[in-house]
């Protein structure tokens, strides 16, 4: 009995080692055509991920709100926020006003002929408005949409490439549309993964910016850094505004940007309790990270 065990080891052991030199002899696998880009992308992906984890440098101009950080800029009810990364420029919403947005634009020396794609908060008008502007100066472009038909249309009708986000999708490296969330209405923000933390830029949070700053940290795995937006906090009570800001702060945010919807409430009360993360903003803020 001894012995037939022992010679059925050693014929597992040769089978073993029989086909470990076929396999060593054979041709190495290839996939099937279709197959193949998927494959490749996978890898390009993760050696991507692997050289640059996160954005070093980016740069922050704001195009259009009812607030003036500089004099010599037109206000409007609205925002757009333009955001720059490794030569890739990109613009979050474009205020109510195509004649707005190219003023303040050109004031600023932003050329948004040269933009690479735009994020689209929400359908509201005071965000939209300024894609006529676009689309006579870089007809095509591509513009990220939240799932809203009429706001799909209302894109491709002008001329531009709308893209529809159902969920958080990197768009470049370390660049996401974060998912859209419910307010009403369906509203998505931008957010760029930089070394520091997540900067995320939100349109009028009208799903509540801690919601969205949630959804951003969850999706990416990092913390936030920076929140810069409409916080859609005009008129709320103290303890609303204390609530929100602590959370925020809880979260991880190091720096506060409130604009357009945000609320002179949510401002006054970070600059008495919070004035190190407070961050004052309006139409020509420049920020560098």
């Amino acid at each position: 009995m001894v012995k037939w065990l022992a010679m059925l080891a050693l014929i597992v052991v040769a089978i073993a080692i029989l086909n470990l030199y076929l396999l060593s002899i054979s041709k190495p696998f290839s996939a099937p055509p279709h197959q193949r880009s998927i494959i490749n992308t996978s890898v390009t992906t993760i050696i991507s991920s692997f050289v640059e984890s996160c954005i070093r440098d980016s740069h922050i101009i704001v195009l259009v709100d009812n607030n003036l950080y500089r004099e010599d800029l037109d206000s409007s009810w609205g925002l757009s926020i333009y955001i720059e990364v490794n030569d890739i420029k990109m613009l979050l919403d474009t205020g109510p006003n195509p004649d707005v947005l190219e003023r303040n634009s050109r004031k600023l020396g932003v050329d948004l002929s040269k933009i690479d794609f735009i994020v689209i908060s929400h359908s509201h008008g005071d965000h939209v408005g300024g894609l006529r502007y676009i689309a006579s100066i870089n007809p095509g472009v591509k513009v990220f949409i939240p799932p809203e038909l009429n706001l799909y249309y209302y894109v491709k009708n002008l001329g531009l490439t709308p893209i529809v986000i159902n969920r958080t999708t990197e768009v470049i490296d370390n660049v996401y549309v974060i998912q859209p969330l419910y307010g009403p209405p369906i509203e998505q923000a931008l957010a760029v993964k930089t070394c520091n933390g997540i900067l995320i830029a939100v349109g009028c949070s009208h799903p509540r910016v801690v919601n969205i700053v949630k959804q951003a940290m969850k999706d990416i795995g990092v913390e936030p850094y920076i929140v810069i937006g409409g916080f859609h906090m005009a008129g709320a009570l103290e303890q609303e505004v204390e609530e929100v800001v602590k959370q925020l702060i809880d979260l991880g945010v190091k720096k506060i940007y409130p604009l357009h919807c945000s609320g002179n409430e949510v401002k006054q009360y970070l600059q008495t309790y919070y004035s190190d993360r407070y961050g004052d903003g309006g139409i020509g803020l420049q920020i560098d990270i």
